[in-house]
């Protein structure tokens, strides 16, 4: 047990001034310090060394080159300008290019849409509970069981639906260079419209129900409570989207792998996140440098976009 002794002394006529004398550790307090560390030592080792250390690293293999047997050497900006103007430039450019398409489909367009879903949930309106049941059980079966079944939906049952009903003959959507990033798209934002409009119609669950009730009182129909009560009640909601979006916009990979494996994946549909995982799992040592520049790169465009996002959010929702 801690004892801590204070010494009054008169130093005016007005009062006094405490004296605080010698703090005694004890085992208690030994032991109180040796549990919480116990606690902390796991989480901040792993953060040092899978955060710090691997960050410094990364940033470090950027300015180095690497040969076939392990060894690095120092490269200097090389491995920008390899990014900047070297064979896959160009390939980085439609990578780029696909990940704000897919920024924008999944977060600018998808968004309302989740909201207006998660809304009608909140009102219970017919139907509501049973889906809210259909839309949670994509969640609840592996990912790629959910994507082998959206893909011999796609290849087969759409050619043979449209064949009989409109005797079309519709070519392969996934394979297609002009439809397979559509389809990356659509199917990213339908694999995350279950879970978004969960996320909404639970926030607005939390919303004061008499603040709803003085909104009808005052004449306020469903189109002005969403816009003028529920939203701006949800908002942190909403911001947590938006900056964690904008934080991975050129990082995403869709499902990519998931659909074409890591070879055979068309050019038209490449995403960075793709582009960095394909240079980590071929096996090529001597890339690597390659890709620790991309991220730097990526770090020093999303981190200020990110920063005055969270700044933009904070003004209209302090």
């Amino acid at each position: 047990m801690t004892r801590v002794d204070i010494t009054k002394s008169n130093t005016s006529s007005s009062g006094y001034k405490g004296k605080i004398a010698k703090r005694k550790v004890t085992k208690g307090v030994v032991a109180k310090y040796v549990f919480v560390l116990s606690f902390l030592i796991w989480p901040l080792t792993q953060f040092a060394i899978f955060y710090v250390y691997m960050n410094f690293s990364n940033i470090m293999m950027a300015f180095k080159g690497m040969n076939v047997d392990g060894t690095t050497y120092w490269n200097g900006l090389e491995n920008f300008k390899t990014v900047l103007q070297g064979v896959d430039s160009r390939l980085i450019g439609i990578s780029a290019v696909n990940n704000l398409k897919m920024f924008f489909w999944t977060l600018i367009f998808g968004m309302p849409l989740n909201m207006l879903f998660g809304f009608y949930l909140y009102k219970r309106k017919f139907g509501s509970k049973v889906i809210r049941i259909v839309y949670m059980l994509p969640s609840m079966i592996a990912g790629i069981v959910m994507t082998m079944l959206f893909m011999k939906l796609i290849e087969f049952g759409l050619p043979v639906f449209f064949e009989e009903a409109f005797d079309y003959t519709l070519p392969n959507l996934i394979r297609n260079n002009t439809t397979a990033f559509g389809v990356q798209c659509f199917y990213v934002l339908w694999l995350g419209f279950a879970t978004s409009i969960i996320i909404y119609s639970n926030a607005m669950n939390a919303i004061d129900p008499g603040i709803i009730e003085a909104a009808k009182i005052d004449g306020a129909g469903a189109g002005r409570q969403l816009l003028h009560v529920v939203i701006p009640n949800i908002m942190s909601t909403i911001s947590t989207y938006f900056i964690t979006g904008v934080a991975g916009i050129l990082t995403g990979a869709g499902s990519l792998f998931v659909f074409y494996g890591l070879n055979g994946v068309p050019e038209s549909t490449y995403m960075l996140g793709f582009y960095l995982f394909r240079i980590a799992m071929g096996g090529d040592l001597t890339q690597y440098p390659t890709a620790a520049a991309t991220g730097v790169l990526i770090s020093m465009v999303t981190i200020p976009m990110t920063l005055l996002t969270r700044w933009l959010f904070d003004r209209l929702d302090p």
